[in-house]
């Protein structure tokens, strides 16, 4: 993607410039490379080292992408939840001419949002009603920071209603390329492509 990395060794004195934050420290990525170090290094007391970047939260170059869901199989057509999506979401197509993404963005300044791409060419913007009662929603956590999360709420109300549409088994895949997922509705035998809003960081 163009993004240039450049790696050096820090040994000694010098380590005294990164000192560990007394702060929490969230692993917000590559936790499974951790986990699997972290096994390594219990079974081989030698490898006590592993490789990590450690950013401020409020550094402004911190940035949290969107992960796009595209679903693909038989039967799984977004019409046909029209009626128990509009109990939780204000629905409507988004107009001809406007830019999907930013017409997403607008949508969900405010509140949780997400757009559905069917392979018709029509996309649907859903945006959460203000007076959804999210803690009786099915298979959403008890938590109100998870209920928070626009992933959270789109992939329990959304997402998993389109899946379990039919009784074949879908296949579902993510992306982080918007443009990636509304191509893969047009001309890549996808079924449904469900495009969020990405999490903020102070959600993290």
């Amino acid at each position: 993607d163009g993004a240039a990395i450049r790696l050096w060794v820090v040994r000694g004195a010098d380590l005294s410039r990164f000192p560990l934050p007394d702060a929490p420290l969230y692993i917000a990525d590559g936790h499974h490379r951790y986990e699997t170090a972290s096994a390594y290094a219990r079974e081989n007391p030698a490898a006590d080292r592993v490789l990590a970047f450690v950013v401020s939260a409020w550094d402004p170059g911190l940035v949290v992408l969107a992960t796009h869901r595209l679903i693909y199989g038989s039967g799984r057509r977004p019409d046909a939840m029209l009626v128990p999506w509009r109990a939780w979401f204000d629905v409507a197509r988004v107009p001809a001419g406007v830019d999907p993404l930013a017409h997403l963005a607008e949508l969900g300044r405010d509140r949780t949002a997400c757009l559905v791409a069917s392979p018709d060419g029509s996309v649907l913007g859903l945006a959460l009603k203000p007076d959804a009662r999210l803690e009786e929603a099915p298979d959403l956590g008890a938590s109100a920071a998870v209920r928070a999360l626009d992933v959270a709420s789109v992939e329990a109300l959304v997402v998993k209603p389109i899946l379990h549409a039919d009784a074949s088994t879908p296949t579902l895949r993510y992306t982080a390329d918007p443009r990636e997922a509304l191509a893969a509705v047009r001309e890549g035998g996808a079924s449904a492509a469900v495009l969020l809003n990405p999490t903020r960081v102070e959600q993290v």
